[in-house]
C-alpha cells in the first residue's frame, strides 16, 4: 500500500499543471480543450474528496480514446500540433495515475517539457511570462513534496533560484547555435490563414474588414510613402467565372521588364505567416529578396510558401512603366454570356481611346449614386455585375474593382484584379508601418499602350476618404467596425500601438533570433567563427564569471544567519567587559552570569534577569523573552 499524497500538495500539483496547458488549449480544437478541462476538474475533485482513482484499465481507454480524435483531427501523432495534443492528453491522463512522490515527479517532468512545446505552439509576447510563472509554480510546488515551508519562504527562494539561472538562460541564448528545425517548426495543416485567398468573390474583403490581427509590419529606410501610394501588390486575379476572380498559374519564367520612372523606395516586412507562395510588396516592386522573383502577371513569389513569420527588404518604384507582356490576351477574356448591360455600356466605349474609355469608366461611377458600404446587397449569379452597377449600387472594394475591371475588358481594353492592402498605420514609438488584415484592398489594372500596366482603383472615385485617412473614415455611418478599428479613446489606441511596439520587438529579437542575427552580432564582438580559439576563450572567461558570481550568491545566502537571541547576548557581554567582566570562550551563559554577578554586584539584579531571558529565548524558543531580551540588554547601561 502506497502512503496517500497531501490533498494540498496534491491540488497545487493539478493546479499548476492547469497553468501550464492554458496557453496551449488555446492551440487545440474546443472538443479536446473542454475534454482536458474535464478532466483536470474531475482529478481535482478527487483530490479534494478522498476517493479512488479509477483503474488503470481507465487511463488506457481514455488514451486511446483521445488519441484517435486527436488522429482524426490532424491526421499524425506526432509534428508540432498533432504531437503537444497528444503528450497534453498523456500527461493529463498520468495525473490519474499519481499516486506516489515518484509519479508527481514524472508529471513535473511532463509539465516542464510541455513549457519548451508551449514556444513552438504560441509565439506571442505573453508566452514569455507566463513561461517564467509556470516554471516558478511547477519547481515551487516540487519544493513544497520535500518540505512544508511558508509562502514568504518559498516565494524568496525561488527568486533566488530565478536570478541564479537567469545570466545562464541569457548565455545560452545569444551565444547557443541556432536549431531552425526545432525553433522554426513549421505547421502541418496545408491551407491559407486569414488574410488573402486565391480566389476573390464578392464579400471575401469586407469580411477582412473586421479582422484586426496584423498582416505584416513595415520599416522604411528613408522617406515614408504618403498612405494615397500605399498599395501593396499580392495576389493578382485576370481568370473571371462570372461570379469569381481566379488566379493563373504563375510562371516561373519572370514578368515583363519595368523601367523605375519615379523615386525607389526602399523598405523591409515582416510577413505573418499566410501558407502561400506570394510575398507582398509595395507597388511596383522592382528588387526581391533571393527566394523570389516576379512573376508574369508582376507578383513577387517566394520559392516556398510562407509558413512562418519572414522578414525580407525590396525595393519599389512610385511611378513606372512596364513593356511587353504575354498576358494580354488572357487579360481581354470574358464569359460569353451574363451581364448584358453592363456589356452594353462598355461596347459605347470601344471607338474611344483607351485613357478615355478609362475616364469614362470612372466617370459611371463617380456620377452614378454609388456607395461604400461593409453590408451591400448579395449580388451572385450570372447577372451580378449588372445588379450592382444598376439596382444596388452599394458595395465593397472587391465589387468596384471587380465590377470596373469587366467593364474594362468589355470595352476592349486588357485589365485584371490585383488584391493587396492599403494604407497602414503609422507606430511612432516603434518607427513602423502596421498593415492589418482589415486594410485588405482589390483594385484594377489596365494596360496602356503607352506605359503598360498601370493602377486604377475605382474605390478612390466612391470614397476618396478610404485611401487617404483610412477604413473607419471612407465608410458609411452605418457599418459597424470592430471596437479597435473605429474610433477608440485616444489613451487605449497608443496603449495598443505600444503594445504592438513589445510584440514586434518579440518577434524580432526573440523569435527572429536565427543563425543570421547571432552570426551579426558575434561579427560586432569581433568573432569570425564560432569554432575559433578567441570565441572558445571568452565563452570560458564569461562562463567562469557567470559560476563565480553565482558561487558567491550562494555562498552568501548559504551562511548561518546569525541568531538575534545570541546577537543580544553579545552585546550585553561587550557591555559588561568595558567594566572588566569579559565572556571567556569556554563559558556558558548561567556560568558566566554567576561571575559576573559577583563582580558587579551593584548590577546583580539586571544581570540576573537578562541572563535567564537568554536562556528562555535561545534554547527555549520564547519569542516573547527575546523581545524582552533585546529591550533589557538595548536599555541597560553601566
Amino acid at each position: 500500500m502506497h502512503t496517500p499524497l497531501a490533498r494540498m500538495p496534491l491540488q497545487y500539483l493539478i493546479a499548476t499543471f492547469a497553468l501550464v496547458l492554458a496557453p496551449l488549449c488555446l492551440q487545440f480544437s474546443a472538443w479536446h480543450t473542454l475534454s482536458l478541462a474535464l478532466l483536470l476538474l474531475w482529478r481535482s475533485w478527487i483530490a479534494y474528496s478522498g476517493k479512488a482513482l479509477p483503474p488503470t484499465l481507465f487511463s488506457l481507454l481514455l488514451a486511446v480514446g483521445l488519441f484517435l480524435l486527436i488522429w482524426l483531427e490532424y491526421h499524425t501523432l506526432i509534428g508540432r500540433q498533432g504531437g503537444v495534443a497528444s503528450l497534453a492528453s498523456l500527461a493529463t491522463i498520468k495525473l490519474f495515475e499519481t499516486r506516489t512522490q515518484r509519479d508527481v515527479k514524472v508529471i513535473s517532468l511532463l509539465a516542464y517539457f510541455l513549457l519548451g512545446a508551449g514556444f513552438l505552439s504560441v509565439r506571442s509576447a505573453w508566452i514569455f511570462p507566463w513561461a517564467t510563472l509556470s516554471m516558478l509554480a511547477i519547481t515551487g510546488q516540487l519544493m513544497q513534496w520535500q518540505s512544508a515551508q511558508s509562502w514568504q519562504a518559498l516565494a524568496k527562494q525561488l527568486f533566488y533560484m530565478l536570478c541564479e539561472a537567469l545570466p545562464f538562460a541569457l548565455f545560452l541564448f545569444v551565444f547557443f547555435p541556432r536549431l531552425p528545425p526545432l525553433w522554426s517548426m513549421p505547421d502541418e495543416q496545408p491551407g491559407a490563414r486569414t488574410g488573402l485567398g486565391d480566389e476573390m468573390r464578392p464579400g471575401n474583403f469586407s469580411k477582412l474588414a473586421r479582422d484586426e490581427s496584423v498582416a505584416f509590419r513595415v520599416e522604411f529606410e528613408g522617406s515614408i510613402p504618403k498612405a494615397a501610394a500605399r498599395y501593396w501588390r499580392g495576389p493578382v486575379f485576370d481568370i473571371f467565372d462570372g461570379e469569381a476572380w481566379l488566379q493563373a498559374p504563375i510562371s516561373q519564367a519572370g514578368g515583363p521588364a519595368i523601367e523605375k520612372r519615379g523615386p525607389i523606395i526602399s523598405y523591409t516586412i515582416t510577413m505573418e505567416p499566410h501558407n502561400r507562395n506570394w510575398l507582398l510588396a509595395l507597388d511596383m516592386p522592382t528588387e526581391l529578396p533571393e527566394t523570389a522573383l516576379i512573376s508574369n502577371r508582376l507578383q513577387a513569389v517566394n520559392s516556398n510558401p510562407i509558413t512562418q513569420r519572414q522578414r525580407y527588404r525590396l525595393s519599389s518604384a512610385l511611378v513606372w512603366r512596364t513593356y511587353s507582356d504575354d498576358t494580354l490576351t488572357s487579360a481581354l477574356q470574358i464569359p460569353k454570356s451574363g451581364n448584358p448591360k453592363a456589356r452594353q455600356l462598355a461596347s459605347s466605349w470601344q471607338t474611344l481611346p483607351p485613357m478615355e474609355r478609362i475616364n469614362k469608366g470612372l466617370q459611371f461611377l463617380r456620377q452614378g449614386g454609388f456607395s461604400y458600404t461593409l453590408q451591400p446587397p448579395l449580388s451572385q449569379g450570372a447577372n451580378g455585375i449588372d445588379d450592382f452597377l444598376f439596382i444596388h449600387k452599394q458595395g465593397f472594394c472587391e465589387h468596384y474593382a471587380s465590377s470596373f475591371t469587366f467593364l474594362m475588358r468589355a470595352a476592349g481594353i486588357p485589365s485584371r484584379v490585383v488584391g493587396g492592402y492599403q494604407g497602414g498605420e503609422w507606430n511612432r514609438s516603434g518607427k513602423y508601418l502596421i498593415v492589418r488584415q482589415a486594410n485588405a484592398h482589390a483594385w484594377t489594372e489596365v494596360w496602356l499602350p503607352q506605359s503598360g500596366w498601370q493602377r486604377v482603383d475605382p474605390t478612390a472615385v466612391i470614397a476618396p476618404s478610404r485611401i487617404n485617412d483610412g477604413l473607419n473614415i471612407g465608410l458609411n455611418q452605418t457599418d459597424a467596425l470592430p471596437f479597435m478599428d473605429g474610433a477608440p479613446p485616444a489613451w487605449i489606441h497608443e496603449l495598443r500601438l505600444n503594445w504592438d511596439n513589445l510584440v514586434n520587438g518579440w518577434n524580432q529579437w526573440v523569435m527572429g533570433y536565427d543563425s543570421r542575427k547571432q552570426s551579426q552580432l558575434f561579427k560586432k564582438l569581433g568573432i569570425p567563427d564560432v569554432l575559433s580559439s578567441e570565441f572558445i576563450l571568452r565563452m570560458l572567461l564569461i562562463s567562469s564569471l557567470i559560476l563565480a558570481g553565482l558561487f558567491l550568491l550562494a555562498t552568501r545566502n548559504n551562511a548561518p544567519k546569525p541568531d538575534p537571541a545570541h546577537q543580544a547576548w553579545q552585546r550585553f557581554a561587550r557591555k559588561l567587559a568595558r567594566k572588566g567582566c569579559s565572556l571567556l570562550p569556554y563559558e556558558g551563559p548561567l556560568t558566566f552570569g554567576q561571575r559576573a554577578r559577583l563582580q558587579l554586584p551593584q548590577y546583580n539584579d539586571a544581570i540576573y534577569y537578562i541572563t535567564q531571558l537568554y536562556i528562555a529565548s535561545r534554547y527555549g524558543k520564547d519569542d516573547a523573552a527575546l523581545l524582552k531580551l533585546q529591550k533589557a540588554v538595548r536599555h541597560f547601561h553601566m
